[in-house]
């Protein structure tokens, strides 16, 4: 019998698409609590009952996940101050002098880095770093 580390189902369903039930047990939270997000988040809820979430508004999930238990900001202080800073990375660049991926590499507790949604996170910023990379060398071939 396999038995997978909560670490790993995760890595395995990040291509999963969400339902409110399924997303509010990614972050082991209700769904009443997922619905409270919803404004501060900037997360649109699905159309039709049972409808589902795409990638992108999982990202802003997770986004809003990693500010608000990990930084331990309030979901006002996410409105009124991540959101016109331009995102929780120029948030931290503005006040903290530190990138999200630093932050989350190097400034909080091993503990909350193997936190499967800060992994998640920090797999995207890679991947999207690796991508930025790939076109800059591109660009300097042609």
């Amino acid at each position: 019998m396999l038995f997978l580390s909560w670490n790993e189902v995760l890595m395995i369903c990040e291509n999963v698409i969400y339902t409110q039930k399924t997303l509010a047990e990614r972050y082991r939270i209700s769904i009443a609590a997922l619905q409270r997000w919803y404004p501060y988040a900037g997360i649109v809820k699905p159309r039709k009952r049972g409808g589902y979430f795409d990638a992108a508004t999982v990202e802003i999930a997770d986004i809003f996940y990693v500010a608000i238990k990990i930084r331990r900001l309030t979901c006002e202080e996410y409105l009124q101050q991540v959101i016109p800073a331009g995102g929780l990375d120029a948030y931290l660049q503005k006040v903290n002098d530190v990138s999200l991926y630093d932050f989350l590499t190097k400034h909080i507790s091993e503990s909350e880095k193997n936190n499967p949604i800060v992994q998640a996170v920090i797999r995207r910023i890679e991947r999207n770093e690796a991508y930025q990379q790939s076109g800059r060398d591109f660009a300097g071939v042609a």
